[in-house]
């Protein structure tokens, strides 16, 4: 009984998600965290396209797609890009394509993220 017991807390602790970004995907070097868990194939498509479009060739960048009443984009990028806006255009197109290929018009918004997904800024939304 003690062994039963024992499995069933080891599935429990491997199961859960510690670092509370939610599960991930990974295309190449781009890896993508995602909540809720029905987003997977969303997770997977915009990890595709992130490395198709050159992110991760550098080594691995990390985004986490969370759905609330909007799609949100957290990016985690370098701390000079938490008040450099030199990248913002961009950065909206990836809201825009994502918007349009993955999220079906759901409005979308992308964050500027330091390595543990913390925002730091925000850009436009785009619906």
């Amino acid at each position: 009984m003690k062994k039963f017991i024992g499995i069933i807390v080891l599935i429990l602790i491997v199961s859960c998600d510690i670092d509370g970004y939610g599960p991930h995907v990974k295309t190449n070097g781009v890896e993508v965290f995602y909540k809720p868990d029905t987003m997977k194939d969303q997770a997977k498509a915009f990890s595709e396209m992130m490395s198709e479009n050159g992110y991760g060739q550098d080594g691995d960048v990390s985004f986490q797609l969370v759905k609330d009443s909007i799609i949100n984009i957290n990016m985690v990028t370098q701390e000079k890009y938490f008040t450099d806006e030199s990248m913002d255009y961009a950065l909206n197109a990836v809201s825009v394509l994502s918007s349009l290929e993955i999220f079906k018009d759901e409005k979308v918004q992308l964050h500027i993220c330091n390595e543990v997904f913390e925002k730091q800024r925000s850009l436009k939304i785009v619906d």
